[in-house]
C-alpha cells in the first residue's frame, strides 16, 4: 500500500516474509518518486525478503564473570538471613 504525504512517500508492506515483523515502512526518496507504485513494491519486497534473524549477542566473559558473581553473592546473601533469622527464632523460642 502506498501511503503519499504532503512532503514524502511511504511504501507500507505488510505481512512480509519474516517471522518477525508484521509490517514494515519504507520511506521513499525523492529519486524513488518518479517511479511506478508497482516498481517500488517490487523492491520494498526484494529487501524485505532479504531480512534475516539478527545474531546473539555474545557476553563477554567479564559480563559473565559478574553474572555468576551476584548468583553467588545473593546465595550467601540468602544463607547468612536464613541463619540468622533461626537462631533469632530460636531464641525466642527458649
Amino acid at each position: 500500500m502506498m501511503i503519499k504525504g504532503i512532503n514524502r512517500q511511504i511504501l507500507e508492506v505488510t505481512n512480509p516474509e519474516s517471522p518477525y515483523f508484521d509490517k514494515i515502512l519504507f520511506f521513499v526518496s525523492a529519486d524513488g518518486s518518479n517511479l511506478s507504485e508497482e516498481k517500488l513494491h517490487g523492491e520494498a519486497q526484494n529487501i524485505a525478503g532479504q531480512i534475516k534473524k539478527p545474531p546473539k549477542s555474545k557476553r563477554s566473559k567479564k559480563d559473565l564473570f559478574f553474572s555468576i558473581m551476584y548468583v553467588v553473592c545473593g546465595v550467601g546473601a540468602g544463607t547468612v538471613l536464613s541463619i540468622v533469622l533461626s537462631s533469632v527464632i530460636q531464641g525466642v523460642a527458649k
